[in-house]
């Protein structure tokens, strides 16, 4: 009996195409460059947002030295991607490591992410705008107790390290309504306080992995006017605002000094309850409010207030 063997010949050609269709695909070669995709986290658009995010300082630490970066700037380019100011690889794709992000970028480079003890200093502004936001703070990847690795998902996608900023410092807010009595010449056109400035604070920090301990002394900070609401008429009042950013810290009392209408003012702050001291947080945004009468200043029954600083 003859036999085709040709038929032999196809079926043995078909169960390869099934067997090699059966087998998984090829896992895509890993890629050591270090690519990053930040944001600003919802609850910090402040002085910032994604968009208005140009630069940043991004530590890395490993156990392999070798793969342990210093502050390295990051700059967004004109097609919005992030580039570093030198090459940075991954050891591997599971290989652990520590980060820390801070915007702004800091003026000293060569600073190691030491997981321990002080990093760097940073210093709020003494006097401060509106349009500056080289006293804002954000920071990512502070103290994490587990390292993550290029695997991770929760951390990468697309190959890109993930992460959000977040507000370090603290927000002041001085809230000033004036008294009907200064309407007496008729309703202001424009805010008439002026030289707010705040007194008590510590205006620098040691800036840890994860931490903040103030140092140095306190001195004085000069506030910007950051709202304006004209009264409707001489029976209604006129609220001012001015705010400045302070470094998170215990205040029993602070200091507001202005000057409205060409007169000056002063108040202290008491902040102390049952014996224990105030604190500021960071991220939290605090709100002094304020009554200014001809002769005098008084703090509302409310007294000092925190919300999530947005």
């Amino acid at each position: 009996m003859r036999i085709n063997t040709s038929i032999f010949i196809l079926a043995a050609l078909a169960a390869v195409a099934i067997g090699c269709s059966k087998a998984s695909a090829p896992e895509t070669p890993f890629d050591p460059v270090v690519r990053v995709n930040p944001e600003v986290a919802p609850q910090t658009r402040g002085s910032y947002t994604t968009e208005s995010l140009k630069e940043f300082d991004l530590f890395i630490h490993s156990e392999n030295s070798r793969y342990s970066y210093t502050n390295t700037k990051f700059t967004k380019n004109t097609s919005g991607e992030w580039e570093p100011a030198r090459q940075m690889l991954w050891e591997g794709k599971d290989k652990g490591f520590k980060f820390l992000a801070v915007a702004p970028p800091l003026p000293k480079r060569d600073v190691a992410l030491a997981l321990t003890g002080d990093i760097f200093e940073f210093t709020v502004e003494s006097v401060q705008t509106a349009e500056s936001k080289a006293s804002d703070l954000l920071w990512a990847g502070q103290g994490m107790n587990n390292d993550i690795t290029p695997s991770d998902e929760k951390y990468f996608a697309n190959g890109k390290l993930k992460f959000q900023f977040e507000h370090a410092l603290s927000l002041l807010k001085v809230q000033l309504t004036l008294g009907t009595e200064l309407n007496h010449d008729g309703v202001p056109e424009n805010n008439p306080i002026s030289e707010l400035k705040i007194n008590g604070f510590k205006p620098t920090a040691k800036v840890g992995y994860g931490s903040l301990d103030i140092s140095g002394s306190a001195s004085e900070i000069q506030a910007y006017q950051s709202g304006w609401k004209k009264a409707e008429d001489k029976n209604h009042n006129c609220v001012a605002t001015f705010e400045c950013i302070v470094i998170p810290q215990e205040m029993d009392k602070f200091t507001v000094n202005f000057v409205c209408g060409g007169k000056p003012y002063t108040y202290t702050a008491t902040l102390t309850k049952n014996g224990s001291s105030f604190s500021f947080m960071g991220g939290q945004a605090y709100t002094l409010p304020l009554t200014v009468g001809k002769d005098e200043v008084i703090m509302s029954k409310d007294g000092i207030t925190a919300i999530p600083w947005v």
